[in-house]
């Protein structure tokens, strides 16, 4: 059984069968990722909504059907690559140039046996059973280094969204009011982007690659979180880790966790009203 159902407040949340069945596999799937990163002595941070259940809720948020777990640029591609080669049949790494439906920068390890059916973008689709994994990146002591890497970041971020818009999630909580703007305009405007969503990622994946060679001042995960840089933390913020409860797991999580949830959240112990939580899942089904 989850920890949250332990909670009476939060059972009462949480009564989705459907729901804990996905939890459920994912934390299977979680176990064998983690042996992988704990044999290799390769670092690792839960993050965003992971985080957050594991401080709030000591597991999962109770509506919740993904985890989020970041890796710094040093050790990340080691780790897919450890990944595809240890991994059960049943369990896939997908990258945005693989030639999988993949298209986020950010990669995700999958379980084939499960799809979920997504109905919050302008096309529906299907899509495996994931679990996200994003590489940190550093940004450059130099302040004008920094900037100038963060404008073009920004500028290739937009023209990447628009390039992959019929995958875009409109009816994503919390998005600000800008993004929200350019997404009605966009729909009407009758000159797309031309070029393929692979184009704008090889941009921001050479941008991010060089600026973490640099010697950096901060950490940052660029494409998690839909306002620009939220995720960025000084080196010592993140450190080498502190542990935090998640269900029935230990995990490693940023040393200044709570610093890192207010970046993001605010007053993160209050829960948000129903209409305000993020949910992917629309139909689980096994294949």
């Amino acid at each position: 059984m989850l920890a949250s159902d332990n909670n009476a407040e939060l059972e009462k949340i949480n009564n989705n069968k459907t729901l804990s069945e996905v939890q459920s596999h994912m934390m299977d799937m979680l176990k064998i990722m983690l042996e992988i990163l704990e044999t290799n002595n390769i670092p690792y941070y839960i993050i965003g909504g992971t985080l957050l259940g594991a401080v709030r809720h000591k597991g999962f948020i109770p509506w919740d059907d993904d985890l989020d777990i970041a890796i710094p640029r040093k050790y990340y591609q080691t780790y897919l690559d450890l990944c595809r080669k240890q991994f059960p049949e049943h369990m896939k790494v997908r990258t945005y140039d693989d030639s999988s439906y993949h298209h986020y920068y950010f990669s995700r390890i999958v379980d084939t046996r499960y799809h979920i059916l997504r109905l919050g973008s302008l096309k529906e689709r299907e899509e495996e059973l994931w679990i996200d994994i994003f590489p940190l990146d550093g940004l450059s002591q130099n302040f004008f280094i920094r900037q100038a890497d963060k404008i073009k970041l920004l500028f290739y971020k937009l023209l990447y969204h628009l390039a992959s818009f019929d995958k875009v999630n409109i009816n994503r909580p919390n998005r600000p009011l800008s993004q929200k703007v350019i997404i009605r305009l966009y729909m009407i405007w009758p000159f797309k982007i031309k070029k393929e969503s692979k184009y704008y990622l090889d941009k921001i994946d050479k941008i991010l690659k060089t600026s973490s060679e640099r010697k950096p001042k901060y950490l940052m995960n660029f494409m998690g979180s839909t306002i620009p840089f939220k995720e960025t933390m000084e080196l010592n913020c993140w450190g080498k880790g502190r542990k935090y409860q998640f269900e029935d797991l230990v995990l490693n999580g940023p040393v200044k966790g709570e610093y890192y949830l207010h970046l993001m959240y605010g007053d993160y112990m209050q829960l948000p009203p129903e209409d305000k939580r993020n949910y992917h899942l629309s139909e689980f089904k096994e294949v």
